[in-house]
């Protein structure tokens, strides 16, 4: 990877999966696709949305280099952002409420019990190599550069989109780690 910052954040990344997924790998299909209340995802859903998110990334990334590399190379001594913020949290601080996906990355109802933990952890993880070998030659002044059109996340450049993928599964890996412990104390409360 030539941009250090890409390969860090891609790094939290997978530091992110790792303390996750050992976890995750034991449930059973029926309590990978149950959710926690009627209008949460479960956690096979959100790691499809993940899945959804890298993809939609990878396609991004297709249009948005190329066409940003040119004008890259002329600014590329100009100084630049390496990382972004929770755009997540500071949308619940400033609606109190959380952020609805776009439909585009909404999981479809047909996948539901179709795939087990393996099949969906080796969806995204496919994908994450996907996005990876679209940036892994980009020189870091050239990917600092290369800016997004995100109104969303506020115009972030490559390596911010990076990051922010990092921050975007923890937010997730945070929701599933609140709903499994309060199902679980819940039904401790019921035994």
């Amino acid at each position: 990877m030539k941009s250090l910052s890409i390969q860090h954040h891609f790094s939290t990344l997978e530091r992110q999966r790792q303390m996750l997924f050992p976890q995750l790998n034991t449930l059973s299909n029926e309590q990978l696709w149950s959710r926690p209340a009627k209008e949460k995802w479960g956690v096979g859903e959100s790691i499809y949305h993940l899945y959804l998110m890298m993809k939609l990334v990878k396609h991004a990334a297709t249009l948005t280099i190329p066409s940003m590399k040119l004008y890259s190379r002329f600014v590329k001594d100009k100084p630049f952002p390496r990382e972004t913020y929770d755009i997540y949290q500071e949308y619940k601080e400033k609606k109190k409420k959380g952020m609805k996906a776009p439909f585009v990355l909404n999981p479809p109802q047909r996948i539901r019990y179709r795939l087990d933990f393996k099949e969906l952890h080796q969806l995204l993880m496919k994908e994450t190599e996907k996005v990876k070998s679209k940036v892994e030659r980009i020189d870091e002044d050239i990917a600092g550069h290369i800016v997004f059109f995100d109104p969303v996340a506020h115009y972030p450049n490559l390596i911010q989109v990076i990051h922010l993928l990092a921050i975007h599964e923890q937010h997730h890996f945070s929701i599933i780690k609140s709903d499994w412990k309060n199902i679980h104390l819940h039904n401790e409360e019921n035994t």
